[in-house]
């Protein structure tokens, strides 16, 4: 798989960024070019406002890649986390004439059910099996294929994102002219990326602390069970700092970083200052100011998680990711706040491992593990890279690193014969392997609940109506004037 190039953009509400890389035969990423904008004065909260400025940042992006791999990118994969993004339970009933033996077309039949259900104002993404009950009886299945029953009911975790999120971001990459491959919902792709599969048995909740959002996943028996988006993130945190303390943006940045959660260490002393622009400001009032903003964030996040109502079977605890899970002291926080629950644990890349070919595209601050999520998630050839010269001129003066190859074996016969059938008996090898591991990979994906994308359904609507969405609305506003 190697040999393929995926190229994924995230849009963030800090920074707009892509990133091209290969996944390698053991499942590791290979980054081959990153790039990344800010993304301030166009995304608030994860979701687009101003659409000529993301179009702009997104092909600005996309350029600086192709700069840099000095390819053409013809298409790329999206993930979106934003504002208006959730999750609800959906049922389907399935009734039969007489006792039948459920089968998978009859499941499908159900997912497809599903997945047409329109919900007023939202686009419905995903989908997620959760149990099925078979004969209205107590008691629920999650694999009920080969039962036999007369009814079945399915309930399923749909994930659905506002409307008007949804076509923005469809409009922003057409504008940038630039094809979408598929879709990814950020927080599941980052659990697929980092969560074991005991987590998800156990029950655990991912905490995505960004900029601008803070998205709360719930995962219990396996299965995804709720998805929230908070509109609050560690960006308030600075903007709080720099308010208060009247000081740039940058400053405030970095006295977060540096402070953190200060007064929860213990050793700072209350009356200890340093100076900022030649102020002398205690380090107590710096450590109150972040304090008050990031407990309003996580009392939220708590809030959500016993919203789940899955927060006291959580076994597993809870998994920290994104720039702002950085904060020094952080877990003690969520102690403070959740005593029931285990200390959280910081995740900043995928499990998988991952390569920079240039280290200091590398942040390790977990702000770019969701971007390669969606890298780890595609299998899609998205560019071509240049092809070196299969044949190289040697010069004079590397006449001698020349290595000579033997024509003949030791018993007279053709070297190159005896070459030939290794290579060959490698090939078969390797072919034999790679149809094993298919064949597990096939066996562990009908063992976990099936999952159902539509966001490139919905993509590929939305380029069929060309411009007419705008048309439509340009009308409407004109209508109002008049």
């Amino acid at each position: 798989m190697e040999e393929k190039v995926i190229v994924a953009i995230e849009l963030g509400s800090s920074k707009i960024s892509g990133v091209a890389g290969q996944i390698m035969a053991d499942r590791s990423l290979k980054v081959l070019a990153y790039a990344s904008v800010p993304s301030s004065s166009c995304i608030r909260h994860g979701a687009v406002y101003n659409l000529d400025k993301t179009a702009n940042a997104i092909a600005e992006v996309v350029e600086r890649l192709n700069a840099i791999l000095s390819t053409n990118i013809e298409k790329v994969y999206v993930g979106y986390n934003a504002k208006g993004l959730k999750s609800i339970i959906s049922k389907v009933e399935h009734q039969f004439d007489e006792e039948t033996v459920v089968s998978q077309e009859v499941i499908d039949d159900m997912f497809q059910q599903c997945s047409e259900i329109e919900y007023d104002g939202y686009v419905n993404l995903f989908q997620e099996s959760q149990e099925y009950v078979v004969d209205n009886k107590r008691g629920t299945e999650t694999d009920p294929i080969g039962v036999a029953c007369q009814s079945l009911g399915g309930s399923y975790l749909n994930i659905l994102l506002r409307k008007q999120v949804a076509d923005y971001i469809a409009q922003c990459f057409m504008m940038a002219q630039v094809d979408i491959v598929d879709g990814y919902v950020t927080p599941m792709a980052q659990a697929d990326a980092i969560l074991t599969d005991d987590d998800r048995q156990q029950g655990c909740v991912l905490v995505d602390y960004g900029a601008d959002t803070t998205t709360v996943s719930v995962y219990k028996n396996g299965m995804l069970r709720f998805l929230r988006v908070i509109p609050l993130g560690s960006a308030l945190i600075t903007r709080d700092l720099a308010t208060i303390l009247k000081i740039e943006p940058e400053q405030a940045e970095q006295l977060k970083c540096t402070y953190g959660l200060c007064n929860l260490i213990g050793s700072q002393d209350a009356s200890e200052t340093i100076v900022i622009n030649d102020r002398k400001v205690p380090l107590k009032d710096i450590g109150d100011i972040i304090e008050a903003r990031n407990e309003e964030i996580i009392r939220n996040v708590c809030a959500q998680i016993k919203a789940s109502g899955y927060g006291e079977v959580l076994y597993a605890g809870i998994v920290l990711t994104g720039g702002g899970s950085q904060l020094r002291q952080l877990d003690q926080v969520f102690i403070k706040l959740m005593p029931s629950m285990r200390r959280p644990r910081v995740a900043t890349e995928p499990a998988c491992g991952v390569t920079w070919i240039e280290p200091s595209w590398k942040r390790g601050d977990g702000s770019q593990l969701a971007l390669l999520s969606v890298l780890a998630n595609g299998d899609e050839n998205c560019c071509e890279l240049p092809k070196m010269d299969e044949i190289e001129n040697i010069s004079a003066e590397n006449q001698d690193k020349v290595v000579q190859i033997d024509l003949f074996t030791a018993a007279g016969e053709s070297a190159q014969a005896e070459r030939d059938r290794k290579e060959q008996e490698e090939r078969e090898k390797a072919a034999v392997q790679k149809e094993e591991e298919a064949a597990a990979k096939e066996e562990a994906e009908k063992s976990r609940p099936k999952k159902v994308s539509v966001f490139k359904r919905w993509v590929d609507n939305f380029m069929n109506m060309g411009e007419s969405f705008f048309e439509d609305k340009e009308d409407k506003s004109q209508d109002t004037r008049n």
